[in-house]
């Protein structure tokens, strides 16, 4: 495939170094995987993430604000969007923070499925508990908990 400049898309004729490996140094920094805890470590605060899902147009990835709590992402969103729409599915879920002054930064991705909480007691105790308030203006009364099947990350800084 060639694109408008005319360069080739060709990721064969690419050099080997030109992909990135866990651990590898680039111009002073590491680029390596974290584990799991440190995953989990990095989430805990709560903040802004984003929910990928197959929708009946392709891939969709959404921006949502999120909490932590056992271990599960939750989120809230209105009973008439395209993440209450797929409650029960396959999702994945990611967040980052970058610093580009420095050039550091990490991101988390987590796999798994969506589901609605829709017992009072749980979502008064999540209202609670997790304090999550929605950006977005409007009623977000359906609370989305993901099981994370999976979870996978990446740290690059000083080395």
């Amino acid at each position: 495939m060639t694109d408008p400049a005319g360069s080739q898309d060709n990721l064969e004729e690419l050099p080997a170094q030109a992909f990135y490996a866990p651990g590898r140094l680039l111009h002073g920094r590491e680029l390596r995987a974290l584990s799991p805890e440190e995953c989990l470590g990095l989430l805990e605060p709560g903040g802004v993430g984003r929910v990928a899902l197959m929708s009946a147009e392709g891939i969709v990835v959404l921006p949502v604000n999120y909490a932590m709590t056992a271990k599960t992402i939750v989120f809230r969103t209105a009973p008439d969007t395209l993440l209450a729409a797929h409650v029960h599915e396959q999702v994945t879920f990611e967040a980052d923070h970058l610093d580009e002054t420095a050039r550091e930064g990490w991101s988390v991705m987590v796999q798994g499925r969506a589901r609605e909480i829709s017992g009072e007691p749980q979502v008064r105790a999540l209202e609670k508990g997790t304090g999550l308030e929605p950006w977005a203006v409007g009623a977000r009364d359906v609370w989305v908990r993901i099981s994370l099947a999976r979870i996978s990350g990446r740290r690059i800084q000083q080395a």
